[in-house]
């Protein structure tokens, strides 16, 4: 049995971690939803290649490495 010190404190404790996280939610509500697929095409506008496709490929066959070995 713990004393009642004890159970006011453990609320004490509960009622401060209740306020942060109710903080943290109404936060969420005040930034814009970003759908994941349109941040990552965001990220990618930025990136350009002045390479012909066909030198990209052959890159990546260059690359490549056999697993039998």
């Amino acid at each position: 049995m713990i004393s009642q010190a004890e159970a006011i404190r453990r609320l004490e404790a509960i009622t401060h971690e209740l306020v942060e996280l109710k903080e943290a939610i109404e936060m969420w509500g005040e930034r814009p939803a970003i759908n994941q697929t349109q941040a990552f095409l965001e990220k990618c506008r930025g990136w350009e290649d002045s390479r012909q496709p066909e030198d990209i490929i052959a890159d990546i066959y260059a690359a490549r490495t056999s697993s039998d070995s």
